[in-house]
């Protein structure tokens, strides 16, 4: 039976949260009652008229900007929250992974939280004994499942959460962004349990900002927008304009960013009485432009301008590039290309970087300039993470890691068998 056959486990119609943003809001019974003061407010509509249906077995990926209603969503499925307006339908037992700690107990152990939770989503103490074990593996808290979960770490509570939710066996499993906590090795493994639902036949629902992980695992992604359903559809076609249309926020805040001017803080030289030393630090585009985001396959020039005190002899430049999670992705300067800047005479002026083809995947990049001098044994001046570039898709599709690297794919047949007629 095809998904479009199966029955809706889950029917959303027409359904709105509000929420009150306060301006002022009075803290003492006298200023309610006496002084007949009420707080200041106006609504905030967290989701405004949101229709759709989920059907068994259906995997569903929710994504939108921060604020723009996931987290809401997934709080009425759960019942944690009561709509404004409209109707939720659900059939079966729902298990929720929403927050860190949501449900548990803080004096409690592993173990004792277990059956409360289990109690939760309807379970006997019977039923859940043979689990725990199992519940415990899983979470990989066999050495604190009889420690207070008031002393575990935000990993440790995520296992142990997702393992409960998992293990009650749900009809429909809610997940938010909460795994985003744990290492990669339990979001492998939370990864291929989610799968085994899915082949199970169990119905999923995902809140993530892994555009990655929605195209691997769902059958269907939803785009929420300030509350309101913007596409519904399948994870590629509503992956790509999702990415198209955050792409056109961040040029637009990027081009904001130029107009306002460079950034305050202002560069400290190490020794200010060195013969050259930083100034600025400026991206550029292949017609010279500057801008601080790119797209990869473009031209990028880093340019790295000094004010020279006096006349300094074959300076070294080096440009040091991270990833916005600390990672090192490469060091580069004058002298391991091999080229000299010769006799720099006292003045102003810039050393720049040329980069023809960026092979950098998504992200945020920050650029740490250094000058050194000739022997490159003593460092001059430097300024750590100076500024950032956001490097958007291009011409390369390639997502994981953080260089693309140049390469060609081919295939050769070393032996075939050749079919034999029947």
């Amino acid at each position: 039976m095809s998904v479009d056959e199966r029955p809706a486990v889950v029917r959303v119609r027409d359904v709105s949260k509000d929420f009150k943003l306060y301006h002022r809001r009075e803290t003492t019974l006298k200023d309610v009652v006496v002084r007949r003061r009420r707080g200041v407010y106006e609504r905030f509509p967290a989701l405004d008229g949101v229709s759709f249906d989920i059907r068994q077995g259906e995997v569903v990926g929710i994504l939108g900007r921060n604020g723009s209603g996931k987290s809401t969503l997934l709080k009425l499925l759960a019942r944690i929250l009561v709509p404004n307006g409209g109707t939720i339908e659900t059939e079966g037992r729902i298990a929720a992974l929403l927050e860190l700690g949501a449900g548990f107990h803080p004096e409690y152990s592993a173990v004792e939280n277990i059956f409360l939770s289990g109690a939760i989503y309807g379970l006997r103490r019977e039923d859940l004994e043979p689990r725990v074990d199992r519940i415990i593996r899983f979470a990989e808290l066999e050495q604190f499942a009889d420690n207070p979960v008031k002393t575990y770490s935000s990993g440790m509570y995520a296992r142990l959460g997702f393992s409960i939710a998992v293990n009650v066996e749900p009809d429909i499993l809610l997940v938010d962004e909460v795994l985003a906590v744990g290492d990669q090795s339990f979001q492998a493994r939370c990864m291929d349990r989610m799968l085994e639902f899915r082949d199970a036949g169990r119905t999923i629902v995902l809140v993530t900002h892994d555009l990655g992980a929605i195209e691997a695992v769902c059958d269907r992604a939803l785009w929420l927008d300030r509350g309101r359903i913007v596409a519904d559809d399948t994870p590629a076609v509503v992956g790509r304009r999702y990415t198209a249309a955050v792409n056109a926020s961040d040029e637009a805040w990027a081009a904001r960013q130029l107009d306002d001017g460079p950034p305050d803080e202002a560069h400290r030289p190490l020794n200010p009485s060195v013969p050259i030393v930083l100034e600025g630090l400026s991206f550029h585009g292949a017609d010279g432009a500057e801008r601080t985001l790119f797209h990869n396959g473009e031209s990028l020039g880093v340019r790295v301008h000094y004010t020279a005190n006096d006349s300094v002899r074959g300076p070294i430049c080096e440009i040091q590039v991270e990833r916005h999670d600390g990672t090192h992705v490469t060091t580069a300067s004058n002298r391991t290309a091999g080229q000299s800047f010769g006799e720099i005479w006292k003045g102003t002026g810039y050393f720049e970087w040329r980069i023809e083809d960026l092979r950098l995947t998504p992200g945020s990049y920050s650029f740490t300039p250094r000058l050194y001098d000739e022997t490159g044994l003593h460092l001059l001046d430097e300024h750590v993470r100076w500024a950032t570039v956001r490097v958007h898709e291009g011409a390369y599709a390639e997502r994981g890691g953080t260089v693309v690297l140049p390469a060609a794919w081919r295939r050769e047949e070393v032996s075939t068998a050749v079919p034999t007629e029947p």
